[in-house]
């Protein structure tokens, strides 16, 4: 389980390893290409550094290395998963655009992959808004009761898109 580099961990390792029963992931970079040329509202200014020094460490541009970035983004690695998946994001979400966890969604989907994803309308990043804080935690434990304790499959886990 992770959110936002965490969650961008998460996904990548659900590509790499049938180890996990279940995973759930927020507000993640899926895409590294688009995320690479991605001007985040926070900061105002372009992503390259959080892919070449900060936080992926590539170390070389995109241009200089572009075949880590493809092997590093979790969306074109999609076809191996075969964890079971609840992702979440904050529709506002301009840190890391909304728009990488639904590219991540559509590709699941697309393989017929488990994957549920929950879009946080009038959120950002963090989810700020207490009700939603709560549905997230109450899911979060529902999907973890039924896939790691045989719990009760909910009609929300069922649905392609919230």
């Amino acid at each position: 389980m992770g959110h936002s580099f965490g969650g961008y961990e998460t996904d990548l390792v659900i590509t790499q390893t049938n180890r996990f029963a279940a995973a759930v992931s927020g507000a993640a970079w899926t895409d590294l290409v688009s995320s690479y040329l991605y001007v985040g509202a926070t900061f105002r200014r372009p992503d390259f550094y959080r892919a070449e020094h900060d936080q992926l460490r590539i170390g070389k541009s995109l241009f200089e290395d572009i075949n880590s970035y493809l092997k590093n983004s979790p969306v074109l690695q999609a076809v191996n998963v075969n964890t079971p998946l609840l992702g979440w994001t904050g529709e506002e979400d301009r840190h890391i655009h909304s728009l990488q966890s639904m590219e991540f969604y559509m590709a699941l989907r697309r393989l017929g992959k488990t994957h549920t994803l929950l879009v946080y309308p009038g959120e950002e990043h963090n989810l700020d808004q207490r009700k939603n804080q709560k549905d997230l935690t109450q899911r979060i434990g529902q999907w973890f009761d039924y896939y790691l304790k045989n719990g009760k499959q909910y009609q929300w886990m069922k649905n392609d898109f919230q």
